[in-house]
């Protein structure tokens, strides 16, 4: 029996240090992208973590923010876990308490692993300001429009593009957020929630277009 235990222990370690070891590589040859997402993709996901942010469900959106962080962008493993902690940490204290100031640490910790990864020239601390901005503009139920601008000016500063050119693309997600707000209080059904991944999808696909007319 103890030898039995030794053996187990001898795999469970060499499986942990195997595991270490690949994590570790991804992380060296991942090469992130900001601009290498699929609309169709990201509308479904973006649907997707809004109803589980909406339902609480904080271990299911950390799973879905990885597949974007990972999937649509390219992080590697190790950023996008961090990267998805991070984003639904920030999200839980928003959700209980708008003016949380944890909240902007969270966030700027998120801007800065994007920074680092993708060498990208952001400044953290404005992007996190200006991401917290759009959400607290939206709790307090102000213009569309409004926020929509806050929310291009952050496009402007991750995708590389001019706040001018991610304007249409904002003001589509906001769009699907009114959509969304009508709904409330447990009226949004599946078919619903279908339409704001449609919505979203084409928030994104105008993005891509101006990404990619963009020298």
């Amino acid at each position: 029996m103890a030898t039995r235990i030794k053996s187990l222990c001898r795999i469970g370690f060499l499986a942990l240090a195997a595991g270490l070891v690949l994590v570790f590589a991804q992380d060296r040859i991942a090469r992130p992208d900001p601009q290498g997402f699929d609309p169709q993709q990201m509308g479904r996901l973006e649907s997707a973590m809004w109803r589980s942010y909406y339902d609480g469900r904080w271990l299911r959106l950390i799973g879905q923010t990885m597949q974007v962080s990972c999937g649509q962008y390219g992080f590697s493993w190790w950023d996008g876990a961090r990267l998805s902690t991070h984003a639904a940490i920030a999200a839980m204290y928003f959700r209980h308490e708008t003016n949380d100031p944890r909240c902007i640490g969270q966030l700027e910790s998120y801007y800065r692993i994007v920074k680092q990864a993708t060498r990208i020239e952001v400044d953290v601390s404005e992007a996190a300001r200006l991401e917290l901005q759009w959400w607290q503009e939206r709790r307090r139920d102000v213009p569309p429009a409004q926020y929509a601008r806050t929310i291009a000016r952050l496009s402007g500063f991750i995708h590389g593009v001019s706040e001018k050119e991610a304007m249409e693309s904002a003001l589509l997600r906001t769009r699907a957020m009114v959509y969304r707000d009508a709904r409330r209080d447990g009226k949004m059904t599946d078919a619903d929630w279908k339409e704001v991944s449609r919505q979203l999808t084409a928030a994104y696909t105008v993005l891509k277009n101006e990404m990619l007319r963009t020298p």
